[in-house]
């Protein structure tokens, strides 16, 4: 299996090594091939198109149906992994610092011989992959929170406007809680910055630990957050609302200052800009706080 240049495959298009790597193509890596990934993991500083690149070349050394990178900044499976019955993890070190672990499956055993080209292929993917790691790292710290770890509001706006064009184009729906904290600025101007930097937290970890991981949070600054529901979650939105305003106000640090959430709810409708669909959730929330605060409205 020769390994093909980037600038003539789309990413998402390009074949996994899950679905070529079989026993019917299957065949030790050349010294040219090898030499080939080398020059083209230099290319490229994304994560994930550098992961799909070294999976296609572990790939030849043994048929693969899963390949799982595990970093501080998050898990990267490479496109089609699946569990199999046979599993190899790998430490990559460089100069002393774990950099990341591999998590290899496969159908067929990973023998000595297996196992020590699979690392001679890693020491050659370190020095990319850490330049590759630092430039993600900047990238997600450019679109959180520092101090939850939620997204900021650049974020929201990106997934909001990509929201939007999805529920277009599926013609489905998408919809958008925005929450406020009840009683927040007194605890800042009573208590200073370090109790409300607490209760921020802690409201983030209530939602993180009310919904899903594929839920998309966000916090704009001060006491302001916010939760993108897809198409599926659109006919519960309510519930979940509720559900979240309950779970905050149980937080201890929550509880300790009553600090409470009001959540405005508005869903798109087909033709409404994200300014709109952002503006009309808004005014939920407004309602919610005039009808007494901790409270769930609907646009």
């Amino acid at each position: 299996m020769s390994l093909c240049l980037l600038s003539e495959i789309s990413l998402p298009d390009a074949p996994s090594y899950a679905a070529v790597a079989t026993d019917e193509y299957w065949r030790a890596p050349t010294v040219q091939q090898h030499q080939s990934l080398l020059a083209q993991l230099q290319t490229t500083l994304d994560l994930r198109e550098q992961l799909q690149l070294f999976s296609m070349a572990a790939g030849n050394i043994l048929p693969l149906t899963g390949l799982e990178l595990q970093t501080a900044i998050g898990h990267f499976g490479a496109a089609g992994s699946a569990s199999a019955e046979f599993q190899h993890r790998s430490l990559l070190m460089l100069k002393e610092q774990c950099l990341a672990k591999l998590h290899y499956c496969s159908e067929h055993p990973f023998t000595p011989l297996v196992c020590s080209k699979l690392q001679a292929l890693e020491v050659e993917w370190l020095y990319s992959l850490r330049n590759a790691l630092v430039v993600t790292r900047l990238q997600q710290m450019a679109l959180k929170d520092t101090l939850t770890g939620l997204g900021n509001r650049r974020f929201f706006d990106d997934s909001l406007d990509k929201a939007i064009q999805l529920a277009m184009r599926s013609q489905s729906c998408c919809a958008v809680l925005l929450l406020d904290l009840d009683n927040f600025k007194q605890v800042n101007d009573l208590y200073g910055h370090t109790a409300g930097d607490d209760i921020l937290i802690a409201v983030a970890n209530a939602m993180h630990s009310t919904l899903r991981a594929t839920d998309s949070l966000f916090r704009f600054g001060g006491d302001e957050f916010a939760v993108l529901l897809s198409d599926e979650d659109v006919a519960s939105s309510e519930l979940i609302a509720r559900r979240l305003v309950k779970a905050i106000s149980r937080q201890h640090d929550c509880q300790q200052h009553h600090v409470t959430a009001s959540i405005g709810i508005a869903h798109w409708q087909p033709g409404q800009t994200p300014a709109e669909l952002f503006s009309a959730a808004d005014k939920a929330l407004y309602l919610a706080k005039e009808a007494g605060k901790n409270r769930v409205r609907q646009a």
